[in-house]
């Protein structure tokens, strides 16, 4: 029996999935016995894939094969058996964790059978789990017809799964073996051939984004066979058959090629994963491809950005003097800052460029005024650690008057540039306008008009707001509309009232903003305090008993935070302080809050590529000891010593040493290199294979029975992702349910960690410490860091387990008593251990200047 369908899954450790792919074929409208056929080439997998396929093929003995490699080859080879083995008149390669719309067949069939001209069909994709709607290119998905792809090269076909295939167009053509895009060379060299393809927009293939982000597509990218190989085998190897089929880069190749390339562009560096001469190989076989691509093809490529595609053009022709470069508008201020205190603007703009020193001159009232440049590396964009585009940060200070007016403007060269905003900055070009209590701030596309503040300007110019926002539709407007009347109607109400918000993560009340939440409940009572955090979280009620509680992203909780004062968080990421971020934008102008940054640990590292001042524009920053307020100074943060504070974390104050407890506490950072991995990569991680056999020690385990210690292994949040894979015993604890840091650090008797920054905490009870570093596998270079463990550590550095745990059982030996030497380090490195620090940190932000 000959069926019209061969449906060829390759599968891979795919028992959580396989089945609802298959239900999907079983399903089909069209009649799953007399039309399709199954064909399951398992990859070598090791958990139930075939056992789950058993009962499928026990069921459709007569449509459903499975074939199993005995060694993992990759899916192009799985697909390749499967061509061999398929009898179907159409051939289609479904992803094992993928399915169909329940017509996909019977419509497909109903095409090829009016459209004799083509050879591929292709079915619209849509996300599902991690990620929903449309894929990208769905937009050729007008209409069910065929069309030419050298007509029409904006129809390039990208995905083999949603593509239907007639097996006697395949002849010779076969997967290559490449780690991921083997199904866009397959289906784009039968394209090449006849370029004739059909999308029929009724059926749709869904395609699962998974949570675990384990695909071969997710993690791809840290595989350097994703680089050099792909060029070669994918890139060259389509370019190779344009030209032998007609003699040039036909535009829908171009195409093709362009969409991995606009990937690849936005990778800035990949030297923990190819060595210096395999980099410089990859751009050189990069170049070589680029040279084959149209000018044309590049600048009009849509998901490129103009600075990405100003680096295809330098990687093109090697650097920026060729004229094309002249196409590209890059005449925008972007401002990260504008807040007006106590009669004072300060802005902080930038205007990225490939150029440095870009000469922007700022006036008022078309004078000229002082700027001062500032330096921002780590908002260079970068390709593989080259920089081809600079940040050119400036900020300067105007003094202002209410009783003046004033016209603000950026210039190049005598020509006036375009004003935008960044998105953390209180003003945007949505709303138009930004207001404090004396003054009115004006967009007008390149310039910014001040005033003196007057009810009824305000009021006018609110109304334009919402009468634009109305009219423009900007994604965002149902909930920006609402909320700004609303912050109207309360405005006379609560525009002098006293409002602080305390935060610190979400879901979870046990850290910094916690504690001085608890301090500040008998203080200043004419300062309403609110602890935001989810109402579902298991601390929601215990705060309650505390004082106000806000549910986090509420509508009190979004309506209060227009008008709050200071937002006082150990967490000070966009997202969680602005309940309205994902509409940010339609509120902006509005917020007066100062942005105090508690933080939830010792900074030790250079992290100013998050905690910037053009990201965060922290008003307060809390530091705890004289090395780590020094290197907020000389690292490129850019925050000024008003802003910088020294004086201790909040939750120190409360730390005690619980000598009744024995407690070993094992607590490893993370490895941003373990970031979306499959089980696999982890499990032959060194990290994974140091910490597994640690907390498996036998020696280890048996010296805690004896000496009556417990060990509780409670590594970083991330880690917690994959914490199920580490190896299980009747005697170490694995912290499932995540108990206080607070009681772990008080009833803890010795702490082994790695790199985490909780050996801070540790140290400040005068308890041993031992860093266990085995390798150089941590993200953070050590060499940029002001902290050296050798010198400064509070407990000796250690290379081996076997040293590791001679070490611990010394220490039990010595009822775990931290050693005069590092007691002393201890002494030198904290500037304050008076258990006052709730008091320092609360008096200093009751003195931060009210920006409304």
């Amino acid at each position: 029996m000959q069926f019209n369908f061969s449906v060829i899954v390759a599968s891979y450790n795919s028992e959580k999935w396989i089945g609802k792919c298959l239900n999907s074929l079983i399903e089909q409208d069209i009649g799953f016995s007399e039309n399709i056929e199954v064909i399951i080439v398992d990859d070598a997998s090791f958990d139930n894939t075939k056992s789950v396929c058993g009962e499928y093929i026990s069921r459709y003995p007569d449509n459903i094969r499975f074939i199993q490699n005995e060694s993992h080859k990759g899916p192009g080879t799985a697909r390749n058996i499967g061509i061999e083995q398929a009898t179907g008149k159409y051939l289609n390669f479904l992803d094992s964790d993928d399915y169909f719309s329940k017509n996909t067949f019977s419509k497909v069939l109903s095409f090829f059978k009016d459209h004799d001209s083509v050879d591929l069909v292709s079915i619209p994709i849509y996300f599902f789990e991690n990620k929903s709607g449309p894929h990208y290119l769905n937009d050729k998905f007008e209409k069910t017809q065929a069309v030419n792809l050298i007509d029409n090269p904006q129809s390039y076909q990208l995905s083999g799964p949603s593509s239907f295939i007639k097996k006697s167009a395949i002849g010779n053509i076969r997967f290559p073996d490449i780690i991921t895009s083997e199904d866009v060379v397959f289906v784009n060299e039968i394209l090449i051939k006849n370029p004739n393809i059909g999308l029929c927009c009724e059926a749709k293939y869904f395609y699962r984004k998974r949570d675990d982000g384990n695909s071969i597509i997710d993690t791809s990218q840290l595989d350097k066979n994703y680089y050099c190989p792909r060029v070669e085998n994918y890139f060259k190897h389509l370019i190779k058959k344009s030209l032998e089929e007609y003699g040039r880069v036909v535009e829908f190749i171009e195409n093709v090629i362009m969409y991995d390339i606009s990937w690849m562009l936005k990778i800035n560096n990949i030297s923990e994963i190819l060595k210096k001469d395999e980099m410089n190989k990859f751009k050189e076989s990069l170049k070589e491809v680029l040279e084959y691509i149209s000018d044309s093809a590049i600048y009009n490529y849509p998901f490129l950005d103009e600075y990405e595609k100003i680096n295809a053009f330098r990687l093109k022709y090697g650097d920026f003097s060729n004229p094309i470069f002249e196409k590209f508008d890059l005449n925008t201020v972007f401002i990260d800052i504008y807040d007006i205190i106590n009669d004072q603007l300060y802005v902080l703009a930038n205007i990225p460029h490939f150029k440095e020193d870009m000469g922007i001159g700022v006036y008022v009232n078309g004078e000229k005024i002082k700027t001062s440049a500032l330096k921002f590396p780590q908002r260079d964009k970068k390709y593989l650690d080259y920089v081809y585009c600079r940040d050119n940060s400036f900020e300067f200070k105007i003094p202002l008057s209410k009783k003046k007016n004033y016209n603000l403007e950026f210039k190049k060269n005598n020509e006036a540039l375009h004003i935008d905003f960044s998105r953390p900055c209180n003003f945007s070009k949505v709303a138009g306008y930004a207001k404090t209590r004396d003054y009115l701030s004006v967009w007008h596309d390149d310039c910014i008009s001040i005033e003196g503040k007057t009810s009824f300007k305000w009021i006018k110019q609110e109304f334009k707001t919402l009468i634009k926002m109305a009219k423009e539709r900007v994604p965002g407007f149902k909930v920006g509309i609402p909320f700004r009347i609303m912050y109207m109607l309360g405005y006379p109400f609560l525009r002098n009232k006293r409002i602080w918000f305390f935060m610190d993560r979400p879901e979870v009340a046990d850290d910094n903003g916690m504690h001085l939440f608890k301090y500040a409940q008998d203080k200043d009572k004419e300062i309403k305090k609110y602890f935001i955090i989810r109402k579902d979280s298991n601390d929601y009620e215990e705060m309650k008993k505390i004082g106000n509680v806000i549910p986090f992203k509420s509508i009190k909780h979004r309506f209060l935070g227009l008008f709050v004062e200071n937002i006082v968080t150990s967490h000070p990421d966009n997202e969680i302080i602005y309940p309205f971020w994902g509409t940010y934008p339609h509120l902006a102008g509005l917020l007066k809050s100062n942005n105090v940054f508690l933080q939830h640990g010792i900074i030790k590292d250079d992290i100013s590529s998050w905690l910037n001042k053009f990201n965060m524009n922290l008003s307060f920053f809390l530091t705890s000891a004289p090395p780590e307020y020094e290197s907020i100074f000389e690292n490129p943060y850019n925050y000024t010593e008003d802003v910088v504070q020294l004086l201790g974390l909040p939750r120190y104050d409360t730390l005690e040493n619980n000598e009744d407890k024995k407690q070993i506490i094992i607590m490893p950072s993370w490895r941003r290199s373990l970031t979306r991995k499959s089980d696999d990569y982890i499990r032959n991680s060194q990290f994974f294979k140091r910490f597994n056999s640690l907390i498996n020690n036998e020696k280890l385990i048996m010296a805690c029975k004896e000496k009556n210690y417990e060990i509780i292994f409670r590594p970083h949040p991330k880690v917690y992702d994959f914490i199920e894979l580490f190896d299980k015993n009747d005697y170490v604890t694995i912290d499932f349910d995540r108990m206080r840091y607070q009681t772990l650090f008080n009833n803890g008797s010795l702490l082994i960690t790695d790199y985490s920054s909780v050996a801070f905490d540790f140290s400040y009870l005068y308890k041993p410490i031992l860093y266990y570093q085995y390798s150089e596998d941590y993200h953070f270079d050590l060499n940029d860091s002001y902290f050296n463990y050798e010198t400064m550590g509070f407990g000796e550095v250690v290379k081996s387990e076997d040293e590791l745990v001679d070490l611990i059982v010394d220490y039990m030996d010595n009822d775990c008593e931290i050693k005069d030497k590092y007691s002393k380090r201890i002494d030198e490195f904290f500037l304050y251990t008076d258990k006052n620090n709730c008091q320092r940190v609360y008096d200093k932000i009751k003195e931060l200047p009210l920006k409304d």
